[in-house]
């Protein structure tokens, strides 16, 4: 048996850039995210969550076909991993099994923004490394991650899978796979995990212990995909996005708050300034307002789901504040790195 503890994510700077190849953001892992478990089977395999109904029956030697649109992540992750296996020089057996998803990224009011369908990917392809003992390096892992996402999705930077993955608080340097281009997006080409990626860089940073991360959620469902397909960034915003970052990064490797705070307000200025105007909703709105000094901004595509504040002191007026404005806080934490 396999049981995996999965992260969610969220986005602390450099969104929008980071879809441009080459560009950075600041992306962390934190505890609040989903569970995934595989057990042996008899017959055929099976798959459950607690955010759908319907147990799922498939046979993994017969994953050509695409499954009901709930299990469109599950199914990918499954695919490529499966593919990868059998261009191993030493393929594993894979034996019928159940999978059981359970997730703590959704709400009554649906998902919450911290990257559920990022965190199943990840999970299903850990999962998987684990239970059949792969013994796939980190960076294959986030590689085919990212392939059956991007499939998935048809765009993205996968700073959210490089975050899930890896674990910790990351910088991540978007890649270029135009070279890879594939034909009607078909991106589960598992071949595509062993090749050099041009621009990627993953660096882990270490965060400071006295800075805690207060989550503000509106429980607005944001489409990322959409907002990300209505965008155009022009090259002064992705070098002013650039010299942002970089100077984020190095507040956090000096433990400096008041700089942290001053670049982060920046990096939400850059954004606010570049984007439609209800990229920034009226509770959103009323996060950044009631800040009043404290490190954050809007995590994110925005267009409603989370904000985030950064504090290093008792941040129970913050919470009233937000509170007031139908804001919900919550302390998170952010999740160990992951191994190599």
């Amino acid at each position: 048996m396999t049981k995996i503890s999965v992260p969610g994510k969220l986005f602390l700077a450099g969104e929008y850039a980071i879809t441009n190849p080459g560009n950075t953001a600041i992306v962390a892992a934190i505890t609040t995210g989903l569970s995934v478990e595989i057990t042996p089977a008899t017959e055929n395999s099976t798959i459950q969550s607690n955010t759908i109904k319907q147990l799922l029956l498939f046979q993994l030697d017969q994953l050509n076909k695409p499954w009901p649109d709930d299990w469109r992540y599950v199914w990918a992750a499954i695919k490529i991993i499966y593919d990868y296996n059998q261009l191993s020089d030493s393929i594993k057996s894979m034996d019928p099994i159940h999978i059981s998803i359970n997730s703590h990224l959704n709400t009554s009011a649906g998902k919450i923004g911290l990257g559920s369908s990022a965190a199943v990917t990840v999970g299903i392809i850990a999962a998987f490394d684990d239970y059949f003992q792969l013994n796939l390096p980190i960076l294959v892992r986030f590689k085919l991650a990212g392939l059956a996402h991007l499939h998935v999705q048809k765009n993205g930077s996968l700073g959210d899978i490089a975050a899930i993955t890896y674990g910790g608080v990351i910088s991540y340097q978007s890649p270029d796979l135009s070279q890879y281009s594939q034909p009607n997006q078909n991106w589960l080409d598992a071949s595509l995990a062993n090749q050099f990626w041009p621009n990627l860089n993953i660096q882990t940073l270490t965060w400071p212990q006295n800075w805690q991360l207060l989550l503000g959620m509106t429980h607005e469902s944001a489409d990322t995909k959409a907002a990300i397909n209505h965008v155009v960034l022009s090259e002064q915003f992705l070098t002013a996005s650039q010299q942002i970052v970089n100077d984020i990064i190095q507040a956090i490797q000096d433990v400096n708050y008041t700089e942290l705070s001053i670049t982060l307000t920046d990096n939400q200025q850059l954004l606010t300034a570049n984007l439609p105007t209800n990229y920034i909703t009226p509770k959103l709105a009323h996060l950044l307002s009631d800040l009043d000094g404290i490190a954050g901004k809007i995590s994110g595509a925005g267009f409603g789901d989370n904000g985030f504040a950064v504090t290093n002191y008792d941040d129970q007026k913050l919470i009233v504040k937000w509170q007031s404005h139908h804001i919900d806080p919550q302390h998170i934490t952010i999740a160990p790195r992951q191994r190599g």
